[in-house]
């Protein structure tokens, strides 16, 4: 994918799961300094399908708001457009 096709938010999602994915190689070596104090200290850590639920939760609550904010718009702006089409319409023919 290109960089310049990507949101910020998709961006860090995707940094996001590239320090995920680089975790996992950095972490036996810090862990076998201290294996208890490192599990100890860590905060449990969601799931990657708790991770996926919570992702899809927030993109479908953002694609309602978008649907929302479609409707009242596309049903607005394209009443004003007719109306305006037809008092030009009107006054035009009322001139001769």
């Amino acid at each position: 994918m290109d960089k310049e096709k990507l949101s910020p938010k998709e961006q860090a999602l995707i940094d996001a799961a590239r320090r995920e994915a680089r975790a996992p190689r950095d972490a036996p070596a810090a862990g076998a300094q201290a294996p208890k104090a490192a599990a100890s200290a860590a905060p449990a850590k969601a799931t990657p399908a708790e991770r996926l639920a919570l992702l899809m939760e927030t993109e479908r609550a953002e694609t309602l708001e978008r649907k929302r904010k479609m409707r009242r718009y596309g049903i607005g702006i394209p009443a004003a457009i007719i109306a305006l089409f037809a008092l030009w319409v009107f006054r035009s023919s009322r001139r001769r």
